[in-house]
């Protein structure tokens, strides 16, 4: 029988430093709950205390050449690492703080029917992000940590700094 985990999906910098507040608050009733976390990162920036799994950013920020080139490769890995997990793992959530890379996972878990958690990064306050439009209508639950957002999320929920 394969463990039960939930699927935590963050970047590098702000994403990795939320993701680590985030998962020492979570820590204590993910255990009492016997729920593996199973990560997966950007660029192997892995945090410590459970296994993570690299995945390339799936932009250039400073190249949309760039960008249209490893897009592609970056969803083909994306899909291929997602489903390696599902069929290692039941995943019955997925915790995301902001990046592009939980895009396809998201859309696969959904299809799943698996529970989806999206966290706007904190350091949005008058712009939503491109991850974060897409995701608002994917998550269940979509949180922000600035007010001012409410504006471009009314479905929101503020939830305040991490």
């Amino acid at each position: 029988m394969r463990p039960t985990a939930i699927l935590l999906i963050y970047g590098e910098g702000g994403h990795r430093a939320q993701m680590k507040r985030l998962y020492e608050l979570l820590k204590p009733g993910l255990e009492h709950r016997g729920l593996l976390v199973v990560g997966i990162c950007e660029n192997d920036d892995a945090l410590d205390g459970f296994p993570s799994h690299s995945q390339n950013a799936v932009r250039d920020k400073h190249s949309h050449l760039k960008s249209l080139m490893t897009a592609p490769l970056s969803f083909v890995h994306s899909v291929n690492l997602v489903v390696r997990l599902v069929f290692r793992y039941r995943i019955v959530g997925m915790v995301s703080t902001g990046p592009g890379i939980a895009v396809v996972p998201a859309m696969l878990l959904k299809l799943m029917r698996t529970r989806i958690i999206f966290l706007e990064s904190w350091s949005r306050f008058e712009t939503s992000s491109l991850t974060g439009r897409i995701m608002y209508r994917l998550a269940d639950r979509f949180y922000i940590q600035n007010r001012n957002l409410k504006k471009h999320y009314p479905d929101a929920i503020y939830g305040g700094l991490l």
